[in-house]
């Protein structure tokens, strides 16, 4: 008699991954995404004077509103998608299904897809801000610098491609319910809305939402106004933002009742502990209050 053995847990891993990687680039809201992207970052290269002229409040600099709702909200949508899919494969293959953990790690290594797009987008944002640089009197100015606006924009253009996906697989381990999805979406644009600086009250510890603002327009309703630099470390904010992702994907992990809970109880308790100590550090370090830009513009 013989049996036949299942795969190392590594190559498994390996071949799944790669599967779900498929799986993330067919999938026709990644594509959506993608190409609005592609054709929002032409559109402002060939017509700088849209987004960099003086006296405009708009901005090069703001671009990141983009991949952050094209690739990030869209895609926690693809990843729930994926994983709800996923599961129902598992459950077709019965006894021999893969250990969940196994899928888990999976479908979080397909956010390397839209992670890729970003990455892009960094690129492209990078050469629009060198070759058309934006207005005086906008970012950045005074006390910021060229690495400040370059930090913001990594942390809400590129880490959202991932951090997105993540919430989407987390959400999708722990309620799974179709609807959970779009209410998901909604409640992280309502909330952004309220956490992205438009209130003083929130500018010392607006920092806690994975998606705020560092700075802006501000009286762009009166004819003239300034741009405003909000307190904190975008650099610092990144690795509260990677601490966070990691800990999506940690949660996720934990839902299989036959993962070694034990031990990433200690691993999530070690990834908060980096958390807060970004978070303490984003509030501390950077700019220590408000800053606005000397430099009126002129637009309204």
């Amino acid at each position: 008699m013989t049996t036949t053995a299942r795969p190392p847990a590594t190559s498994m891993l390996g071949v799944l991954a790669r599967q779900e990687i498929r799986h993330y680039l067919v999938a026709k809201l990644f594509w959506l995404g993608a190409a609005l992207l592609v054709a929002l970052c032409v559109a402002d290269f060939l017509n700088p004077d849209a987004t960099n002229g003086a006296g405009d409040y708009s901005s090069s600099v703001m671009g990141m509103v983009a991949p952050s709702a094209l690739l990030g909200v869209l895609g926690l949508i693809v990843m729930a998608s994926l994983a709800r899919r996923s599961d129902r494969a598992a459950a077709a293959a019965g006894s021999v299904a893969v250990p969940e953990r196994t899928r888990t790690l999976a479908l979080a290594a397909a956010a390397v897809v839209p992670l890729g797009v970003a990455l892009l987008w960094y690129a492209a944002a990078l050469a629009q801000y060198h070759i058309h640089p934006p207005a005086p009197s906008t970012v950045p100015f005074g006390p910021m610098t060229d690495g400040h606006v370059f930090a913001v924009m990594f942390a809400l253009g590129v880490v959202p491609a991932v951090s997105g996906p993540i919430l989407g697989l987390f959400l999708a381990r722990w309620l799974p319910g179709r609807g959970v999805t779009p209410l998901a979406v909604v409640l992280v644009v309502l909330v952004t809305i309220l956490m992205q600086g438009n209130f003083q009250a929130t500018w010392h510890w607006r920092v806690v939402w994975p998606w705020t603002y560092w700075y802006g327009p501000i009286g762009w309703n009166t004819g003239t106004g300034h741009w405003m630099a909000l307190p904190g470390s975008p650099e610092a904010w990144i690795a509260y933002l990677l601490a966070v992702c990691a800990l999506g994907v940690l949660g996720a992990l934990y839902h299989d009742p036959e993962s070694d809970r034990a031990r990433l109880r200690l691993v999530i308790g070690a990834a908060v502990a980096v958390a807060v100590l970004a978070l303490v550090l984003t509030m501390t370090l950077g700019l220590p209050e408000a800053v606005a830009n000397p430099i009126a513009g002129a637009g309204g």
